[in-house]
């Protein structure tokens, strides 16, 4: 699923009338690169959590500091009932920029420790190992 929404996302990013299909890339690849953190082997899952993380990271970096307008909608639910409302721009902008500052962090953090592991010429068993 995850390569069919990156190639889509390929495939369609030169096309003037969809101007986003160039964001179906870096969510495809999430999924791309989160199957394979649980499928290839340990010593893997370092570089496959630096690509996912980051991956991820440029679609909350676009979402609150890309060009052009946004819609937010948000809800609450719970027994039954559910409240939904119409949010502004700045809050969902503001919203998704505090999550994609996080998200760069993270995603630094994780290039930095494969670097210096790499530097060092050991890559560990695992993400924490």
């Amino acid at each position: 699923m995850g390569i069919a929404l990156a190639m889509l996302g390929i495939f369609k990013a030169g096309n003037p009338a969809e101007p986003l299909a160039f964001l179906a890339i870096p969510a495809g690849l999430v999924f791309v690169f989160g199957g394979l953190l649980v499928l290839l082997p340990a010593k893997l899952q370092l570089p496959l959590a630096a690509l996912m993380v980051t991956s991820l990271a440029v679609l909350f970096d676009w979402v609150a500091f890309g060009p052009g307008e946004r819609h937010f909608t948000s809800s609450v639910g719970g027994a039954g009932g559910r409240v939904t409302w119409s949010g502004g721009e700045l809050a969902g902008r503001a919203f998704f920029g505090a999550f994609a500052v996080l998200m760069d962090i993270a995603a630094i953090g994780l290039w930095l420790v494969l670097v210096r592991r790499l530097r060092n010429g050991r890559l560990p068993a695992g993400p924490l190992g």
